[in-house]
């Protein structure tokens, strides 16, 4: 009896152990993401909604602003940092942002491919896209 005692709180204890880790929000949504550059595009404005909460911000480049790095946005509770990668080759680029809620100690990376996101015109539909603990 014992042995089958041991055997059962061990398997146990490993289902539990493999459990994955819940996070307060499943997903949050980005609705109403927009991205317009200039011809030159030394000047692209970003905006969207998440959870409610408006977002709007510029980003200037001497060249490439659609490809520009941007850190130490805050929209409300949130802080936005992007990046932009053509690692896959032309016409292949796309933008990762970082949005984080360091009061609930929670973050998201919500991406766009570029061929996603056409100058000026609102993404649709809206995107939820998965939360992790920090």
């Amino acid at each position: 009896m014992q042995f089958s005692t041991t055997t059962l709180i061990t398997l146990l204890a490993s289902v539990a152990a493999a459990a994955p880790v819940s996070t307060i929000a499943a997903t949050w949504t980005v609705t109403g993401f927009k991205r317009t550059c200039n011809a030159a595009d030394t000047v692209c404005k970003v905006e969207f909604g998440l959870n409610g909460t408006g977002c709007s911000y510029e980003v200037k480049a001497a060249s490439l602003a659609s490809q520009a790095s941007v850190n130490g946005v805050t929209c409300g509770p949130y802080q936005v940092t992007s990046g932009w990668s053509g690692q896959f080759g032309p016409g292949n680029g796309f933008t990762t942002w970082s949005v984080a809620d360091w009061s609930k100690r929670l973050i998201a990376f919500p991406s766009y491919a570029d061929r996603d996101i056409p100058n000026g015109k609102v993404v649709s539909p809206d995107r939820s896209f998965a939360v992790q603990a920090l």
